[in-house]
């Protein structure tokens, strides 16, 4: 044996002795009692609340809002749809304006001349005279235009108007969809945040009543300092939590009441409902529906009608167009004039020759067309990828929610085991804790898994166009 190690076997055998010859009584005084920890706690902050606005504006309950209720007020004030509103009813305009070729237009006008001096010079009365020759006293016209034919050109204008109105229209109801399809969005996010609210509410209540646990056995002198220390620490972890959690709830409020339009300081709250399950389809068949129903691919396809529309006027350009004019008039010095007059014309306008302005526009209407069919495509390819998307993440979402199901169970039962192990005594408080953290994360998941079902279910109503909202 090493002379080192032989030295320690020495003391050590020495210190046995020692002990061995001591008074039992003498060894039992020398223990002390555990040192008490100094704890400073912490205190639960009450939840910071904004202040309302100076007036709640009408049409908004103060009873707890649905999802649905939500989108309906939104739909009401979102600027984005009065916007889009206001593009339809223009598109609308400019349909009328473009008709209006097709139908006779109808003129009159009235003037006054007053002719003096032998050199014929004359001042104008109040009112038109017309062109031509001058004629003293009053004069009165009507005058009735109509276009003949100018081979389709005006027609296909018409055409190509009304298909872009049926695409602002298209529009405007893209953006109800979307309107909608956000603000679900946010109101299933603001659920989940008061959710997680509660789940950390929970975990503080739990946290607490610990503390409690292993101060009372430091008191009965079965526990250690070390446990009321964690404990404590545990408290306060769960007390920030806490705060950071009502933070992210009052933050999504406020994104809630942006979306619906109205003012983000606005008093809400959401009434605990959920998405409607949508209707247990194939693939196949939901993309079908959404390539027939969707406002992107109607949209689109008006945009291909205009270009056409616009191509087939394009090439027109240059052809012959044939109008019928009829006027009728008075004229005299007296009011009214007794010289009475009837005229009926017909005119021809054509551009035999213009430099290549018609072959310009006719290829300018390819181009439109063919890039208004790319797009139809592309619209295509984006509504069938929304709705893969879609059903990929409902189906997984559905999965989750039985399996943080299980999680959170066992995660209970973790605990209570932990707890009973450590109040007789056989176990250490740190089992306790770690039980508690994992049962927080499985509600918290629990939570998140239930609010990705709705959000998925919303998606999915959104990817196939489904109706804005039930009558």
């Amino acid at each position: 044996m090493a002379p080192k190690a032989a030295r320690r076997l020495g003391a050590a055998l020495a210190c046995a002795a020692l002990l061995a010859r001591a008074p039992i009584g003498a060894r039992g005084q020398e223990q002390t009692s555990p040192i008490l920890p100094a704890l400073k706690p912490a205190p639960l902050p009450p939840r910071v609340v904004l202040p309302p606005p100076p007036a709640r504006r009408e049409g908004v309950p103060t009873t707890p809002l649905t999802a649905e209720e939500a989108a309906r007020i939104a739909l009401r004030r979102q600027p984005a749809i009065a916007s889009a509103r206001a593009a339809a009813e223009s598109a609308a305009g400019r349909t009328r304006q473009a008709r209006s070729g097709l139908m006779p237009s109808l003129g009159l006008g009235a003037g006054y001349t007053r002719s003096e001096g032998p050199g014929g010079s004359s001042a104008g009365g109040a009112g038109a005279t017309g062109g031509g020759a001058s004629f003293p006293g009053w004069q009165l016209t009507a005058s009735l235009r109509q276009l003949l034919f100018d081979f389709e050109r005006t027609r296909q204008l018409v055409g190509q108007t009304a298909a872009l109105e049926r695409a602002a229209e298209a529009s405007l109801t893209r953006a109800q969809l979307d309107a909608v399809f956000e603000v679900k969005q946010a109101f299933y996010a603001y659920v989940q945040s008061e959710r997680l609210v509660q789940v950390n509410e929970a975990n503080v209540q739990s946290r607490q009543d610990q503390l409690t646990l292993a101060q009372a056995r430091l008191a009965a002198g079965l526990g250690i300092p070390a446990d009321t220390v964690r404990a404590q620490t545990a408290v306060a972890a769960a007390v920030l939590a806490l705060s950071v959690a009502r933070n992210n709830a009052a933050q999504a409020r406020v994104s809630l009441a942006l979306v619906m339009g109205i003012d983000p300081r606005t008093p809400l709250s959401a009434a605990q409902s959920g998405e409607p399950a949508p209707s247990d389809q194939p693939v196949g068949a939901l993309v079908d529906a959404a390539l027939r129903a969707r406002p992107e691919i109607v949209q689109a396809r008006e945009s291909v009608a205009a270009a056409e529309h616009g191509a087939d006027a394009a090439r027109a350009t240059d052809a012959p167009s044939v109008s019928l004019s009829l006027g009728a008039g008075a004229r005299g010095p007296n009011l009214p004039p007794a010289n009475r007059f009837v005229s009926v014309g017909a005119s021809i306008q054509w551009t035999p020759f213009d430099s290549g302005l018609t072959a310009g526009r006719v290829r300018e209407a390819r181009g439109a067309i063919d890039a208004a069919r790319a797009q139809l495509e592309a619209a295509r390819l984006s509504v069938t990828a929304d709705v893969a998307r879609a059903y990929l993440d409902l189906r997984t979402a559905e999965q989750q929610v039985a399996t943080t199901d299980a999680e959170a169970a066992n995660a209970e039962e973790s605990l209570r085991l932990a707890q009973g192990r450590y109040r007789a005594g056989v176990g250490t408080f740190l089992e306790v804790t770690d039980a508690q953290a994992a049962l927080l994360g499985a509600r918290t998941n629990g939570v998140n898994a239930r609010s990705a079902v709705d959000l998925a279910r919303a998606a999915m109503a959104h990817a196939i166009g489904a109706p804005i909202l039930p009558r």
